[in-house]
């Protein structure tokens, strides 16, 4: 079976972070391999607090699992500073042989206090050291900004979910399509486009779900658009049954 290293904060409620990467790697037949670099506690109202693991720790538990063996890596939320640059070194020498998917994911989408799930000095760290190691790096339109921190990346996936609050802000009447953009030069800009699901937009872990379900499909050896795609269409089926059943995303096995 193949194997994924999934590298990201602990979230208790399993709606996101390392447990949202355990339950898209079993529903897609890939054994998950978790490094956490940190804890969280949350409540229904949003993250309350952050406590981050001692970097020794992170590095340590990452060598560890790379030397058991995986076939890519995913990397969400680090914390800080300390612990990015640990996984720039642990990573650099896979940067070349493995799959490495980076969700840039610095803030929770709803915070009570002010816990961010990385720092400032960490964010730059990253988008310096870590961007040029990735395979992919999956932005919301919100951390994509105007892309110019991302011109170190060999590709972008921009996921497009977060397309509404633009058009509120803006003025414009929402459009019925979700379109995720994917920049891997120097082919051109290929563009994914499904049918928004009326209450996805109020699904918790999304994001996380699909760069890790595309972590995945490069672990069995799919090339990056394909990985992207059929990401996209597991997540697009997975919103479609949390939404009829009413409760959270749950990726399950496709029969």
């Amino acid at each position: 079976m193949k194997a994924v290293l999934c590298l990201g904060g602990s979230d208790p409620n399993m709606g996101a972070g390392v447990q949202m990467d355990t339950a898209v790697c079993r529903a897609l037949g890939v054994a998950p391999r978790v490094v956490e670099t940190l804890f969280t506690e949350q409540s229904e109202q949003g993250l309350e607090s952050v406590r981050v693991r001692p970097f020794e720790e992170v590095a340590h538990d990452i060598l560890h699992t790379l030397d058991d063996g995986v076939d890519a890596i995913k990397v969400g939320a680090l914390g800080n500073a300390k612990v990015v640059a640990a996984a720039v070194a642990a990573l650099e020498p896979w940067h070349d042989t493995l799959p490495i998917v980076l969700d840039p994911v610095a803030a929770a989408s709803k915070t009570l206090n002010p816990a961010p799930l990385n720092t400032l000095e960490g964010v730059r760290l990253m988008e310096s050291d870590l961007f040029p190691l990735a395979t992919l790096v999956t932005p919301n339109l919100m951390e994509y900004g105007s892309g110019e921190r991302y011109g170190a990346c060999r590709a972008v996936l921009r996921k497009g979910g977060h397309a509404d609050s633009f058009a509120e802000l803006e003025g414009r009447e929402p459009s019925p399509w979700v379109v995720d953009v994917l920049q891997y030069p120097p082919a051109p800009a290929q563009k994914f486009r499904h049918q928004k699901i009326p209450g996805g937009e109020n699904l918790h872990g999304t994001g996380c779900a699909l760069s890790t379900a595309i972590a995945c499909g490069l672990a069995k050896g799919l090339d990056l658009p394909t990985a992207c795609d059929e990401a996209i269409q597991a997540l697009h089926r997975w919103m479609e049954d949390a939404v009829a059943s009413g409760a959270g995303l749950a990726p399950q096995p496709k029969e």
